[in-house]
């Protein structure tokens, strides 16, 4: 086999080493984080949607995941899949304002569109 041939497969497989290492099983979140459960939305139109699962998804201007692992260690909320990765700083955790709740990541006002879970 020519070494084309032979990066290329080894290429292959390393993709799918990584696609079945992203489907694996998420690690729900825990009692104290599920408040951060549901779709969050910007004024801007970017979103974030965790689930008790543990997955999450993120739409941003330049970032898009969907169905990755959302991670929430100390203040920072990570949503990844495949090695793309939006990571946040949770300015202010989820916090009900007036009726409605509110998420802060990187100073930018979330608002749960979403029931509370």
């Amino acid at each position: 086999m020519s070494a084309p041939r032979i990066a290329g497969a080894i290429g292959l497989l390393m993709v799918a080493v990584g696609l079945l290492a992203g489907c694996g099983p998420k690690t729900p979140l825990p009692e104290s984080q599920q408040a951060f459960a549901g779709r969050w939305v910007a004024a801007d139109g970017t979103w974030v949607h965790i689930f008790l699962d543990g997955s999450g998804s993120v739409k941003t201007a330049n970032t898009e995941v969907t169905g990755g692992q959302a991670t929430i260690a100390g203040a920072t909320l990570t949503i990844g899949l495949f090695g793309i990765e939006k990571k946040f700083t949770i300015t202010q955790p989820p916090t009900e304002v007036e009726g409605r709740w509110i998420l802060v990541l990187d100073n930018i006002k979330y608002v749960r569109e979403s029931p509370a879970p």
